[in-house]
C-alpha cells in the first residue's frame, strides 16, 4: 500500500512539473501559439477559423437540427473557463431558462461567439477557444484577466425566428391581461385594453384632460417600468423630453407611442413588446462584467437591466 501511495504522489508531482513547464511556455508565446500548446498537451483536435482566429470543436452533433444563421435568435447555455480548466462563470439548465441573442447583430459579448455560433445546429454542443481579440482583450474584471484566452462551451438549445418570439410575446401580454383581470373588470368598452398593430397594448387607468401631445411639446411623466412577471427594473419622476422632436434621444418608440394616447393627468399601463422596446438588447457573458463594459462605453447602460427580447410594462402618469 505504501508503494502505491508513493507511486501516486510521484505521478501527481510529475504531472505538476509538466503543467508548470507548459505554463512557462504559454506565458512567453503568442495567443495562437498558446492555443496550439494547449491543443497539443490535451490531445484536442480543433479547427481554426481563418478570419477570426478562433478554434472550435464539437462535443455533440445534431445533423438534423435547425442551422443557426444571421438574423435568427440563438438560445444557449454556456460554461466559461480558462485554458487551465478553471471555471470563471456558467449558465446551465439548473440556473434557469436559456439565454437569447440575435446572431450577426453584434448583440453578444465576447464578439467571437457571434460568428462561431453560425457553425452550429440546434441541440449541438461546441467548444470555442477565443484569442484575446475575440474574447475580452485587456479587460480586467473579477476572474477575467487581461488578454485572457477564453474557453467557452456553448450548448445551442434552440434556434428561433424573430416573428416566432414576437408572437409569443403577444400571447404573454394577453395572458397578463387575463391573469390580472384588466378587461373583465371594465365597466365601459372604453375601459378595455386597446391593442395596436405594433403589438402594443394600452390600458387606461384614469381619464385625463386637455389635448393629446403634439410634436415638439414638452412632455413630463412619472413612470415605473416592470417586466411581464411584475419585477420592477426602473422608475423616474418628472421625466421630460420634447415629444416626437426628431432629435436623437433615448426614448423608446413604444413608450412614446403610449404617451401619444394620453391627456394631462391621465394614468395608463402600456405593455410594449420587445420589437417596440429594446429588441435584441445584448447578451453579456459573463454578466458580472457588464458594468465595466458600460463604464468603458462598450455597451449602453440599459443592457445592465434589460435582457434580449423582454416585454416591458410601464405604469405612466402624464403630468404636463
Amino acid at each position: 500500500m505504501l508503494v502505491l501511495v508513493k507511486r501516486c504522489i510521484a505521478i501527481i508531482v510529475f504531472g505538476s512539473l509538466l503543467i508548470a513547464c507548459r505554463n512557462d511556455d504559454i506565458a512567453t508565446a503568442t495567443a495562437d501559439e498558446q492555443i496550439q500548446l494547449w491543443l497539443d498537451s490535451t490531445g484536442v483536435i480543433a479547427t481554426r477559423e481563418e478570419n477570426s482566429g478562433i478554434y472550435y470543436y464539437a462535443d455533440s452533433l445534431n445533423p438534423t437540427g435547425t442551422q443557426a444563421a444571421t438574423g435568427r435568435v440563438a438560445a444557449i447555455y454556456y460554461i466559461l473557463s480558462d485554458l487551465e480548466g478553471n471555471i470563471i462563470a456558467s449558465h446551465q439548465r439548473v440556473d434557469g431558462d436559456s439565454l437569447l441573442f440575435k446572431i450577426g447583430a453584434s448583440a453578444i459579448y465576447p464578439i467571437g461567439i457571434d460568428g462561431g455560433i453560425s457553425l452550429m445546429r440546434e441541440g449541438e454542443i461546441y467548444n470555442f477557444i477565443l484569442p484575446p481579440d475575440q474574447a475580452y482583450t485587456d479587460l480586467s474584471s473579477g476572474a477575467i484577466n487581461p488578454n485572457l484566452i477564453a474557453h467557452l462551451q456553448i450548448h445551442l438549445t434552440a434556434v428561433h425566428d424573430e416573428p416566432t418570439l414576437f408572437a409569443q410575446e403577444q400571447m404573454d401580454i394577453q395572458q397578463y391581461i387575463d391573469d390580472n383581470f384588466l378587461d373583465s373588470l371594465a365597466i365601459n368598452p372604453s375601459d378595455s385594453t386597446e391593442h395596436f398593430p405594433s403589438g402594443i397594448a394600452y390600458k387606461r387607468r384614469s381619464v385625463g384632460v386637455g389635448p393629446l401631445p403634439s410634436p415638439g411639446d414638452t412632455i413630463i411623466v412619472d413612470y415605473t417600468g416592470r417586466f411581464i412577471d411584475d419585477t420592477a427594473f426602473g422608475s423616474d419622476t418628472d421625466f421630460q423630453w420634447f415629444f416626437q422632436s426628431g432629435e436623437p434621444r433615448d426614448i423608446l418608440s413604444g413608450f412614446e407611442f403610449g404617451v401619444s394616447l394620453m391627456q394631462t393627468g391621465e394614468e395608463a399601463l402600456i405593455m410594449i413588446p420587445s420589437s417596440q422596446g429594446y429588441q435584441e438588447s445584448a447578451l453579456i457573458i459573463p454578466d458580472f462584467i457588464d458594468a465595466d463594459l458600460v463604464e468603458d462605453n462598450i455597451i449602453p447602460d440599459y443592457v445592465l437591466r434589460i435582457a434580449p427580447y423582454q416585454t416591458l410594462l410601464f405604469e405612466i402618469t402624464r403630468l404636463d
